[in-house]
């Protein structure tokens, strides 16, 4: 039964970090948890498709930068962007470490809240960070815009949305 609920954590932590990432503010990058639970690997279209990793969210908060091709004149609302992704990233973390705090005590109905909780945490950050980066996307340059466009469009391949 141990090994079970350690597996079963195991594969959440998995599951809400890459939410984390994804919260975070890396759009469009694949990620995968490995041995450190703070470890994220992002798919980099603009780096011929190399595997990126990032340690932290301040790694992720600097990778979106340098894919957005953030300018100086566009550093204060960038600030406020990459605020929301570290309090998103924080968020989502504290919710993911009461679940593993819960978890050896955990009913059915429990375990369902606790993802409940990490799930609203990261749509309450998802819709933070739109807000955060309105205004600085309608800043860019249309050049930069259609960039940024190409940074957040990976996950809308129809490829990627539509199963069999």
């Amino acid at each position: 039964m141990l090994n079970n609920t350690s597996n079963k954590a195991r594969l959440t932590l998995r599951a809400s970090f890459a939410i984390c990432a994804l919260v975070a503010g890396i759009p469009g990058s694949a990620y995968a948890a490995e041995n450190t639970p703070q470890s994220a690997m992002s798919h980099d279209a603009s780096a011929g498709g190399k595997m990126i990793r990032s340690e932290s969210p301040e790694g992720r908060v600097k990778h979106l930068h340098d894919m957005l091709k953030i300018t100086a004149a566009e550093e204060t609302q960038w600030h406020g962007v990459a605020q929301v992704m570290l309090d998103n990233a924080s968020a989502i973390d504290s919710a993911i470490k009461d679940r593993v705090r819960m978890s050896k005590g955990m009913t059915a109905i429990d375990d369902l809240k606790s993802y409940q909780a990490i799930v609203e945490a990261h749509a309450q950050g998802i819709k933070r960070l739109a807000i955060a980066f309105r205004p600085l996307y309608a800043s860019m340059p249309e050049e930069q815009q259609k960039n940024a466009d190409a940074v957040f469009g990976h996950r809308t391949e129809p490829s990627k949305l539509i199963t069999k």
